[in-house]
């Protein structure tokens, strides 16, 4: 039988591999340093024995979590890789094959080859401290991997036990978790393990259990003082380079290792929340103060009964006291696979790979699947319901869903404002639609789309200055969205200057050319500068570009032409109501070619027919152009035009004067 000990000769305890040499022992086992009889490379292999157990169930636990943790160790970077595990209850073990950790001997990230066999040691992070304190900023980086080790171990329900520094081993310059033996299920409460000095006040065992040791091995790593000798700090630390960040990484450590389980963070999640605000240079401590004054305005502001503008306005000025936001669109997700998914889709919608749209819409309902409380996708989403209806769903259906999902997900995210925001315009609620436009810049003011959406909604609303505003913000977030640009061929149009609308509608087809939408309103820019002939062009590429029936297309568009070189543009308009007059629905652009042609009782009464049966509304209501469309300007002053801008809730939001 083989024999657990220094001088044991192991010979072909593991099928396919030559075992080279001890490099490890403990309690139930040895790690040994193993070579594939297959490829030649080096790993390392555990063989742990039944006689170092009391009795059966604890050798039966420490395998099945071996099990379970084999089949999600290579599903994320963040795991050490198993590649092999096996039994052999004859001789009373069992083992498992893993990554090898690179040799703490070798002067790169390297594993080790067979010239270092003799002479190969693990690098653990127990071998970096004995030379003394880490930099805050590796610090900061091992503990975004570790948390991230921590976060896929928990959402499969498992726990590691033994967070410390002789179990955090390193793969090609990556931290892992190592010793994984000790990885069981998170409910399981029969076996206890842990180290003193990292084990929470109400025992091991528990995510919370991991999160407080792993906030003690960044103690250690840090501030270089023992794990017993926290929370206090060095008395020169404000005098290193690195204090500013070594005090913020501080007051993470302070939540992850506070006694009362309460105070605690909850979940690995917000831990790693904070140390990626960290990574992107913000602060958590402002952040946290931030957080307490916002609680407390929100109490405030509900006993005061405050209005709409009162509640923004506080919320603008309590946004002074953190005005960084590196997050603007949400969190990322810590399951790789949903948030590989996730950044592939919003890449596509935000540099206008229009073509790609269906694909970035499955990969956002993928991302939703691998993790279903990852509301970056809903945001992604939420932009392009907005932009043009995704396959397969009717487009009011999707923003009502975003919406609802954003809430609940992430309630004070300025997506989620912007989320509602869309629903009031598209309902016809143009004061609300403002008032959580508003909102959604104030809580975040780094995300471009709530100031693009803003400043769409006030092209709407006879506000182009203000527009312009939000638009130049716009820029500066994302300088190369084609979106932007259209907005600003709106705010120009909206301001009649349909020159400079058609320079910007033009930029925004040179950065995005498959959008149909860009052709529409250069079209209708070309045709209010009395250019029809360019006009019908751009249109009937539009329409080329969203409608299959390409022969219907052409042959509309043939007539059109030869209507206008007949007839000029009442030609034009005259053929134009021939293709829409038999057709069920389309009442506001009927009426708008009834305008052109010099109807306006016909006109007004397609309007009212419009408004009456709510055309469109909760999906886009044509209604909303009402003021933008320079076809009505001719009537402003008619008593039929001010009832209807009354009626539709424009008077609520436009201003006194045409800006």
């Amino acid at each position: 039988m083989l024999e657990p000990g220094p001088d044991a000769t192991i010979g072909q305890v593991i099928p396919d591999y030559e075992l080279l040499r001890c490099i490890g022992r403990g309690a139930y086992g040895e790690v040994w340093l193993a070579q594939s009889k297959a490829t030649g490379a080096l790993r390392a292999a555990k063989v742990v024995w039944r006689r170092a157990f009391e009795d059966e169930r604890p050798f039966q636990r420490e395998f099945e979590g071996i099990q379970r943790f084999e089949r999600i160790s290579r599903e994320h970077p963040s795991q050490l890789a198993l590649f092999h595990i096996g039994r052999n209850d004859t001789e009373g073990y069992f083992y498992y094959v893993m990554e090898l950790a690179d040799d703490a001997n070798a002067k790169d990230a390297t594993p080790a080859i067979d010239s270092r066999v003799e002479s190969y040691t693990a690098r653990t992070l127990r071998n970096d401290l004995n030379q003394g304190r880490l930099a805050a900023h590796k610090v900061l980086e091992i503990g975004l991997s570790l948390t991230e080790a921590l976060g896929h171990l928990h959402r499969h329900g498992l726990v590691h036990r033994d967070v410390k520094p002789s179990n955090v081993i390193f793969v090609s310059g990556r931290p892992k978790l190592a010793d994984i033996g000790l990885v069981t299920d998170a409910t399981d409460q029969c076996s206890i393990v842990g180290t003193e000095g990292y084990l929470p006040p109400e025992g091991p065992g528990t995510p919370q259990g991991d999160i407080f040791a792993l906030g003690r091995v960044l103690y250690e790593a840090v501030t270089g003082l023992d794990r017993r000798e926290f929370p206090r700090l060095p008395q020169d630390l404000r005098s290193w380079p690195d204090a500013s960040v070594v005090f913020e990484l501080n007051e993470v450590i302070l939540t992850a290792c506070a006694p009362d389980s309460r105070i605690r963070y909850a979940s690995i999640e917000p831990m790693l929340a904070d140390l990626q605000r960290l990574q992107a240079g913000d602060s958590v401590k402002r952040n946290r103060i931030a957080q307490k004054y916002f609680a407390v305005a929100k109490k405030a502001l509900l006993v005061l009964g405050a209005t709409g503008i009162l509640a923004t306005t506080a919320v603008l000025l309590l946004r002074k006291l953190d005005p960084s936001d590196p997050y603007p669109d949400g969190l990322r997700s810590t399951n790789l696979v949903a948030d590989s998914l996730c950044e592939k889709a919003l890449a596509v919608i935000r540099e206008d790979n229009y073509v790609q749209f269906p694909d970035a819409y499955t990969n956002f309902q993928e991302a939703i699947k691998y993790d279903p409380y990852f509301a970056r996708p809903y945001v992604g989403l939420l932009e392009m319901a907005v932009r043009d209806p995704p396959p397969h769903m009717e487009t009011a259906v999707l923003r009502k869903i975003v919406a609802a999902r954003l809430r609940e997900l992430a309630p004070d995210l300025g997506a989620t404002a912007v989320a509602q925001s869309v629903l009031y315009f598209y309902a016809l609620d143009f004061p609300n639609a403002r008032r959580y436009a508003e909102q959604a810049i104030a809580e975040s003011p780094k995300y471009e789309f709530g100031h693009t959406w803003y400043a769409y909604i006030l092209t709407r609303w006879g506000r182009p200055g203000e527009a312009l505003r939000q638009l130049d913000i716009s820029r500066k977030l994302a300088p190369s969205k084609a979106i932007i640009y259209r907005t600003m061929g709106h705010a120009y149009y909206a301001r009649r200057d349909f020159v400079s609308a058609t320079n910007y509608y033009q930029q925004a087809i040179n950065l995005d050319p498959r959008h149909s939408l860009d052709f529409v309103f250069i079209g209708r820019a070309q045709r209010a500068l009395g250019d029809y002939e360019r006009s019908m062009s751009s249109q009937e590429t539009a329409d080329l570009l969203s409608f299959t029936n390409q022969v219907r297309i052409k042959n509309h568009y043939l007539k059109l032409r030869q209507a206008y070189e007949s007839n000029g543009p009442k030609g034009y308009w005259q053929e134009a109501w021939r293709y829409y007059e038999g057709q069920t629905n389309g009442w506001y652009f009927k009426a708008t070619i009834q305008i052109r042609l010099g109807n306006a009782d016909q006109a007004f009464d397609w309007l009212d027919k419009s408004f009456t049966f709510r055309e469109g509304v909760g999906w886009n209501p044509p209604l909303n152009d009402f003021l933008f469309d320079e076809c009505w300007d001719s009537v402003r002053e008619d008593r039929r035009s001010k009832r209807l801008l009354a009626e539709v809730g424009f008077t609520k939001v436009m201003p006194i004067r045409r800006e």
